[in-house]
């Protein structure tokens, strides 16, 4: 009986670090979220160009891939600049409306 409640007890412990540790651990990606826009906007930096694909990383590690027909400005974008990628409030993980040079 005694073992069964010890072990309870270091499951629970265990259970209760991890839930500690993941509160800690979990960031948000980095937005500029304005409640009166209807675009969820992100910030990345440039880290690579093959042909039309653009790659990049936001601060808090996240990678984007996209074509340059998602590009709205006129300016030249090139490894290392900052681009912020508009996304769909709503549809977040979906839809890249349009990526601008910061």
């Amino acid at each position: 009986m005694y073992k069964k409640i010890i072990i309870l007890g270091i499951l629970v412990s265990i259970l209760t670090v991890l839930m500690i540790i993941k509160s800690q651990n979990s960031t948000p990606v980095t937005t500029q979220d304005n409640e009166n826009s209807e675009y969820k906007m992100v910030e990345y930096k440039i880290s690579q160009i093959k042909e039309d694909q653009f790659y990049g990383q936001s601060e808090d590690g996240t990678k984007i891939e996209f074509s340059a027909e998602s590009i709205t400005s006129s300016e030249k974008i090139q490894v290392g600049d900052v681009v912020i990628c508009y996304f769909e409030k709503d549809n977040f993980g979906k839809g890249l409306v349009k990526v601008e040079k910061k």
